[in-house]
């Protein structure tokens, strides 16, 4: 066995490129509806398991395969194998044990597995990426620091940078405060107007995704006030990414008066520093050896605002032609250039998405890190008082 992930990407229709999403299902089947969609590229996602279609559905004789997915956010389903590339050791699944990058799962023929033992799940302290429709549980984020609480800054090493793993208190609360700055706020920031159907909290948790039923069900397993149990009766039906609830202002009001209880506010929390931070810097930015602050909070922001992973860190390696995930100490190329074109490419991603959807606000996000690289603030101290500027919402990032 290899032991590397076993891992799909979002391949979608070549022959349709027009159909830029897919969906993904509730069952090993297309026999019940769509739970929600996601967008073809979409990589890096764990597979949990693999079933034959519920209909036995086929193609010249052979059966679909449905592949259990985690996606960016932590909301799981199934998608059909003509619709994904797959890569890594497959053998827990009847699969080859070293499936190289982007192969079609639909031309693998899955073994029977009777002699094999699928590993059991790792337990966790720090993962939170409950399916919706169970309750969370509360992770222990020993090295974290929870917003809300004071963070002391490290002094900056001889040559002038500080290393974000010396200063991690005050660079995860600097992160934090700069993206719920961008995302809405606070905690009752609320939103019915975009695909997620709701956006809710400090990163805006959806209910498209599920991990607005992540937070909810975290939060009633902790409150008891007139509001917890108001909301206990749409508990159902916010696991079940109801979409009928959209323009429903009871829940809206018992949502945003939720927001003023530390119940709600640790629930929010603990999903947004698990499924986002901890995901982040664990797989994506301790592995490739960075340690500037600014790379921390950049690379925090990226996924709360695309969805954890490293599509960005991915595509400026391969143009400056180092390996793709290598350590920072294994190339010639630094962190401030892989940085500097990660913040380009974003720019141009939002620039894009802004004129296509008529969408102005998005360009400020993707000019804020690019302000921030060409000012070289990479142990992101702000300006003279600690601040940086967010389209003219002072936000404290040295002493946050």
């Amino acid at each position: 066995m290899s032991g590397k992930p076993f891992l799909a990407t979002i391949r979608g229709l070549p022959d349709y490129p027009n159909i830029t999403e897919i969906n993904v299902r509730d069952v090993p089947g297309i026999n019940l509806d769509v739970v929600f969609k996601v967008a073809v590229g979409m990589d890096g996602l764990t597979i949990h398991d693999v079933q034959p279609d519920n209909q036995k559905l086929n193609e010249e004789g052979k059966t679909y395969q449905w592949f259990k997915l985690t996606f960016y956010g932590g909301a799981q389903g199934w998608v059909r194998d003509d619709l994904l590339f797959i890569e890594g050791d497959g053998s827990a699944y009847g699969y080859p044990d070293d499936i190289a990058t982007n192969t079609h799962a639909f031309t693998l023929q899955k073994q029977a597995i009777s002699a094999v033992t699928k590993p059991a799940p790792t337990a966790t302290t720090t993962t939170t990426t409950t399916k919706p429709g169970t309750t969370a549980t509360t992770p222990t984020t020993s090295s974290t620091t929870k917003p809300g609480s004071t963070a002391t800054s490290t002094p900056p090493s001889a040559d002038g940078t500080i290393n974000a793993l010396d200063d991690i208190a005050r660079v995860q609360q600097a992160a934090i405060n700069i993206t719920h700055t961008f995302e809405g706020g606070g905690y009752g920031a609320y939103n019915n107007y975009d695909d997620g159907i709701i956006s809710y909290g400090i990163i805006q948790f959806t209910l498209a995704a599920g991990t607005l039923a992540v937070v909810v069900d975290n939060y009633l397993g902790r409150a008891n006030s007139d509001t917890a149990n108001r909301l206990r009766g749409y508990a159902d039906r916010i696991r079940a990414r109801d979409a009928s609830l959209k323009d429903d202002m009871t829940l809206k009001n018992l949502l945003i008066q939720a927001a003023n209880e530390p119940e709600m506010q640790q629930a929010q929390n603990d999903l947004m520093i698990s499924n986002y931070w901890d995901r982040t810097i664990d797989q994506y930015v301790k592995t490739r050896g960075f340690r500037l602050p600014l790379t921390y909070a950049l690379l925090f922001d990226i996924s709360v605002n695309f969805g954890v992973g490293d599509w960005f860190v991915r595509k400026a390696e391969d143009r400056l032609g180092v390996e793709s995930r290598s350590h920072i100490d294994s190339h010639s190329a630094t962190e401030e250039q892989i940085v500097a074109i990660i913040v380009e490419l974003r720019k141009t991603s939002h620039d894009r998405q802004a004129n296509e959807q008529n969408l102005p606000g998005l360009k400020v996000r993707g000019d804020f890190w690019v302000g921030l690289v060409n000012s070289g603030d990479w142990n992101l101290q702000g300006d003279g008082n600690g601040n940086v500027n967010i389209n003219g919402h002072l936000v404290q990032v040295k002493n946050p």
